[in-house]
């Protein structure tokens, strides 16, 4: 009799388990984002109150990236989905606005002033490669999360007063981030730093420092170009070259061994955006004063 009424109690509660764990997940907003900054920024913001999905995973290059059947069937059924302004998330969102069009999606980088490629100031020449990295600066992050908070508050206005408030603390680790990093850089203002991938517009204009890119166009340099930037480097005593993750870095390497340097790792998509802005800043500040690590 024990041993029935036993197994009688042990199904009633896997019966309820997860109609109690589906109820407490369905309490918190469901939100997609395009990269990880961004998930962090909404962790930041409220992830208590979040079920927070990443479409490109860690290590992933956004530029060749196609999104699964099943993250678009979960996109569909969201409650938000924040974009960043980059060039993939375009086919995603016109398939989303056809087949979900109660999806809210929001471009969080609209409020941003956007820059070149070359790391100069938008002329509104709309033929122009736009750099699309824009979270790379504590400004731009503040305007991110700002327009994040707006729609989480929309969405959710339950919790407004808690993404509000997280704003506030946020804005303030951006603030006193960007203080410093602005102070350890101010000597080398004007200074220029190689990259393979010219990803670090936004940083290097916040910060009064100049990247120069082996890789243009999104293409290797032909022979020539790969000669001239060598001879730059030289002239310039550049040691070292800064190299993303996700991208092959041989031609970065050509250039470190022409010029008796070193090849270093740049993430300008590692999630804790503070964390990596302050790294980066090391790392740049050590090449420029030559002691690298």
């Amino acid at each position: 009799m024990n041993y029935r009424y036993w197994w009688v109690f042990l199904l009633a509660f896997l019966f309820c388990f997860p109609v109690q764990l589906s109820a407490e997940t369905s309490a918190k907003l469901d939100v997609f984002v395009s990269i990880p900054p961004q998930k962090w920024l909404c962790e930041q913001l409220g992830g208590g109150h979040l079920v927070i999905h990443l479409l490109v995973a860690q290590g992933q290059e956004p530029h060749a990236f196609e999104p699964t059947p099943r993250q678009i069937q979960a996109l569909s059924g969201a409650g938000v989905f924040f974009t960043a302004g980059m060039e993939f998330e375009q086919e995603i969102t016109r398939r989303l606005q056809a087949g979900a069009p109660s999806l809210q999606i929001i471009d969080t980088s609209n409020d941003i002033e956007k820059i070149s490629i070359n790391g100069a100031g938008h002329d509104h020449d709309h033929a122009e490669m736009l750099d699309p990295h824009v979270w790379l600066s504590p400004p731009n992050l503040k305007s991110m999360a700002g327009v994040m908070t707006a729609a989480l508050g929309h969405k959710d206005p339950e919790n407004k007063r808690v993404y509000d408030a997280n704003l506030e603390k946020l804005n303030a680790r951006l603030d006193a981030l960007d203080q410093v990093v602005m102070e350890d850089l101010a000597a080398f203002q004007g200074a220029s730093f190689f990259v393979f991938h010219p990803a670090f517009g936004y940083f290097a204009h916040r910060y009064h420092l100049q990247q120069v890119a082996v890789e243009t166009g999104g293409k290797s340099p032909t022979p020539k170009q790969l000669f001239a930037l060598i001879k730059k480097a030289k002239k310039d005593g550049v040691k070292v070259i800064f190299v993303q993750p996700q991208f092959d870095p041989r031609s970065a390497e050509k250039v470190a061994t022409a010029i008796g340097g070193k090849v270093i790792t740049l993430d300008p998509l590692a999630e804790n955006s503070v964390d990596n802005i302050r790294i980066m800043a090391e790392k740049i500040a050590d090449a420029l004063t030559g002691r690298t690590k």
